[in-house]
């Protein structure tokens, strides 16, 4: 069988393989693979859209400070979404052509473990720099995903259904706009992390899925 270094110098063979995945139907097998991705991709945006409504229980419960109190001269709340899009920079712009290396599902698993992690380490930190640092550490993830999502997407499905799956998956990835804003609701004003550790262990779920299906 040839190597995946024959098959990317050989346009013929590349050729000859993109033309038999547009041949494949519609059939389940494909549509589970692309909700397998939308769940995924669920996952990042809810962890992404929780920035804005973390912040302020942090700074009720005292974690957070304002203005020049915060631990980098500024205010935490700043510091807290400045690290999420450095983190979701470098993860997207630097990071995430690995994926092309070492394939999309190997990189959409990796991704989800780095966030997951990074997510569960954040939620048990006590101190502002704890929390900002590990939430840089969760944008790095969350940007390696979201450039990753689209790509094994573009790949997996034959180009007369790929309008549809795009919409499919982005209906469910949307979802967690509602859904994180209801979640914050409940639990923020309870335990600022709550909504992070009520979510954390979800990405697990469909990281075990990803390792044992899908062909690429």
């Amino acid at each position: 069988m040839p190597t995946l270094a024959a098959c990317v110098s050989d346009p013929t063979h590349a050729a000859h393989i993109s033309a038999r995945i547009d041949r494949l139907p519609a059939v389940a097998t494909i549509w589970r693979l692309v909700a397998l991705l939308s769940i995924g991709g669920f996952f990042e945006l809810y962890d992404l859209f929780q920035t804005a409504y973390i912040s302020p229980g942090l700074i009720s419960d005292g974690i957070f400070h304002t203005g020049s109190e915060g631990v980098f001269g500024f205010s935490d709340q700043a510091a807290f979404a400045s690290a999420t899009f450095l983190g979701l920079f470098l993860g997207a712009s630097l990071l995430s052509p690995i994926a092309d290396r070492f394939g999309r599902r190997a990189i959409f698993t990796f991704a989800l473990v780095w966030y997951t992690v990074a997510t569960v380490l954040m939620g048990i930190q006590t101190s502002a720099v704890g929390i900002i640092c590990m939430r840089f550490l969760v944008g790095i993830g969350l940007g390696i995903e979201l450039v990753t999502i689209d790509a094994y997407l573009s790949e997996l499905v034959p180009k007369r259904m790929r309008s549809s799956a795009f919409a499919f998956a982005f209906f469910i990835q949307f979802l967690s706009v509602p859904a994180v804003a209801l979640m914050s609701w409940w639990l923020v004003p309870q335990a600022p992390f709550a909504v992070y550790l009520a979510t954390a262990q979800a990405p697990a779920g469909v990281t075990a899925l990803a390792c044992t299906t899908g062909p690429l």
